[in-house]
């Protein structure tokens, strides 16, 4: 049995389906009166949760009126701070991952690797308040001299990983004169996605909502020659769907469905990362990009592109697991590559 996928194509019936992402819709005041779990939700939603977005919102905005290296060093503090000492499940499975991805690493070199990683998660966070000026003063760019020209022959798509600070690689991407498209997974907290939200559109960069909703409008872009930046690490539900570390290939995730788009449009797959190369001076790498060989789309082909996109990302994160954002889900089997 057969059935259409995201972009119209034909694959096999027990593929997961695409979601359609919906925002939270706030409970009324009728929800209050009602009482019982009813009333939970509504104290929840509108009083224990706005205490953290209230948090959230005077950091936000308190952080950016201090120096670009100031703020970051005050998250990576933070970070250092709270991440072994408020966070320690998070703590322990990134000490698990990073054991399970380095196992070469002796007590005291996981250690440093734990106290970078803390320091990451802190400096990425507090980085949301000044991200504009990290990337037009601090960002050295390596293999990128002809990535403007690439783009203006058709339709491209950049891949990448959430290492170090992706919100400055986008907007490094802006800053060369580029249009770009981008879809996102919205953060739980209604604070950070007013954040996210204010930084992203504000600096022009182009957002489409996650899920079936983003396929067809994404399609559109790519058909019309334009740029969408897509990245391929993904952390669901709290466990780690690539990279795969080792594990089989599957077909749930970005790979499969950039795999699609390009072939569809032929459009350009263009790798890039950032790394942290100290406290607030980062490095955006481009990778030679490359085009899928032309074949009639079947699963087997389909699973050799998704291998293919897993061998260029995977070595990115496998290279900076401390500055990999995911690092501290849970990540299964991940010793066995």
């Amino acid at each position: 049995m057969t059935m259409k996928d995201e972009t119209g194509r034909t694959v096999a019936a027990g593929k997961r389906k695409a979601w359609t992402y919906e925002p939270p819709k706030p409970p009324p005041f009728a929800d209050f009166l009602a009482g019982g779990a009813r009333r939970k939700v509504f104290l929840c939603y509108w009083v224990h949760e706005n205490i953290d977005n209230a948090a959230d919102l005077f950091f936000y905005f308190a952080f950016m009126l201090l120096p670009a290296r100031v703020c970051s060093a005050l998250g990576g503090w933070l970070g250092r701070f709270l991440a072994p000492r408020f966070h320690k499940g998070a703590y322990a499975r990134a000490a698990a991952n990073l054991r399970m991805i380095r196992p070469e690493l002796a007590d005291a070199e996981l250690e440093k690797l734990l106290d970078a990683y803390a320091d990451s998660q802190g400096r990425q966070m507090a980085e949301y308040s000044v991200v504009p000026r990290l990337a037009r003063r601090h960002v050295r760019k390596i293999g990128l001299g002809e990535l403007v020209e690439r783009c203006s022959e058709g339709p491209v798509i950049f891949i990448a990983p959430h290492v170090s600070n992706w919100e400055v690689l986008w907007h490094c991407l802006l800053d060369m004169g580029l249009a770009v498209t981008m879809n996102y997974d919205p953060p739980k907290r209604r604070s950070r996605h007013y954040i996210v939200n204010r930084l992203r559109k504000g600096a022009g960069l182009g957002i489409l909502k996650p899920g079936r909703s983003f396929v067809r409008p994404a399609l559109r872009i790519l058909e019309d020659g334009g740029n969408l930046l897509m990245f391929c690490d993904e952390g669901f539900n709290g466990h780690i769907r690539a990279p795969f570390f080792g594990r089989p290939p599957h077909l749930e995730g970005n790979y499969a469905l950039i795999a699609r788009m390009a072939r569809k449009t032929n459009a350009l797959i263009y790798p890039l990362y950032i790394v942290r190369e100290a406290q607030a001076s980062f490095a955006l790498h481009g990778v030679e990009p490359f085009r899928l060989p032309a074949k009639d789309e079947v699963r087997e082909q389909l699973i050799e592109d998704v291998q293919l996109l897993n061998a260029v990302i995977e070595p990115m994160v496998r290279n900076h697991p401390e500055q990999w954002y995911f690092i501290d889900n849970r990540m299964p089997d991940v010793g066995r590559a």
